[in-house]
């Protein structure tokens, strides 16, 4: 009788089984991709912020421009570390992020989030030489921070 119930309670978890392992083994959806696109481009441009913090801006009046963006980068920074966390937990609430999903998978998203970090780097670089493709794919973040709030 026990094997009975035993037996018909693994038969009835068995397809809620399946289909976790399949959607483990699915790539991910466009709007994931776009989560860890912008997931990387907030990354690199908190560091930037960061990196901003550090400047030194001397005291002539030219320079002026130099210390406003200084003293403005600690809240941008915060923002921006705030968006990789929504973002990030987004992709951890889905499973995207879990340590079970092939590793295809996974590799994949951390192409995608280094993607969007060079992005990032390549139309805000330090040299003032924009990549405007690179900065048009930037775009794609500005629906999907309005998605995961500010």
């Amino acid at each position: 009788m026990r094997f009975g119930v035993f037996l018909l309670l693994a038969l009835a978890a068995q397809p809620a089984l399946a289909q976790t392992q399949a959607q483990q083994d699915a790539p991910p959806a466009p709007e994931d991709e776009t989560t860890a696109y912008c997931l990387g481009v907030n990354r690199q441009l908190a560091e930037r912020f960061r990196q901003m913090q550090l400047w030194g801006c001397g005291k002539a009046a030219a320079m002026q421009w130099c210390r406003d963006a200084r003293a403005s980068a600690p809240e941008a920074m915060r923002a921006r570390e705030r968006l990789v966390i929504r973002f990030a937990n987004e992709l951890t609430r889905k499973g995207l992020l879990d340590v079970e999903r092939p590793a295809e998978a996974r590799g994949r998203l951390t192409q995608i989030v280094a993607d969007g970090s060079t992005d990032a780097a390549r139309c805000f670089n330090p040299d003032g030489d924009r990549d405007e493709p690179a900065c048009e794919r930037l775009q794609r973040c500005v629906e999907a921070e309005k998605r995961v709030g500010q």
